[in-house]
This record gives structure tokens, C-alpha cells and sequence, in this order.
């Protein structure tokens, strides 16, 4: 019977995180999205609410790790879009 409550605990504390991810970065997009949620971790830490800054901080990761994604696959970029390689045989950018 105890397993059968952590896991839903877990599960539920997982499903909450990803509401609560979603419903961030839909009102903020993703920088706001994480300034947010690492408001919410220190106010809670600050009110000692162990529990609700412990679910903040999974929120907060959740979206640094979404950060981290978006940055290593966007590549280099110039003001106008990403970057083309050049190519010195051809003289022409492809």
C-alpha cells in the first residue's frame, strides 16, 4: 500500500510540474518562464515552505534544461538569421 501512494504522490508532483511549466512559459515564454520560477524558488525559501520551493526548483530546472536544448541547437545566428557557411572554392555563401 505505501508504494502504491509514493508513486502517485510522484506522479502527481510530476504532472503538477509540467502544468505549472506549461502554463509559465505560455503567459512568459522561456526567459520570462524561468525568471518566474526562480522568484517563486527564493520567496519560498524565504516563507521556509520546504515543499512548494522543492516543486518550484523542478519547475526551475525543467525549464533550464528546456534553456539549454533551445541554446546548443540554435546554432550560430547573425542579426538577420542564422549563419551561412562559406565557401571559399565557389566564392559563394550556400
Amino acid at each position: 500500500m505505501a508504494v502504491s501512494i509514493t508513486k502517485q504522490a510522484r506522479d502527481r508532483a510530476v504532472m503538477e510540474t509540467d502544468t505549472m511549466t506549461v502554463a509559465l512559459l505560455r503567459e512568459y515564454g522561456l526567459p520570462g518562464a524561468r525568471e518566474r520560477a526562480r522568484y517563486h524558488v527564493g520567496r519560498c525559501v524565504e516563507a521556509s515552505l520546504v515543499d512548494d520551493a522543492a516543486s518550484w526548483m523542478r519547475v526551475t530546472n525543467y525549464l533550464e534544461n528546456l534553456a539549454s536544448l533551445d541554446h546548443a541547437h540554435a546554432g550560430p545566428r547573425t542579426p538577420s538569421g542564422p549563419s551561412v557557411p562559406y565557401h571559399p572554392r565557389s566564392g559563394l555563401n550556400s
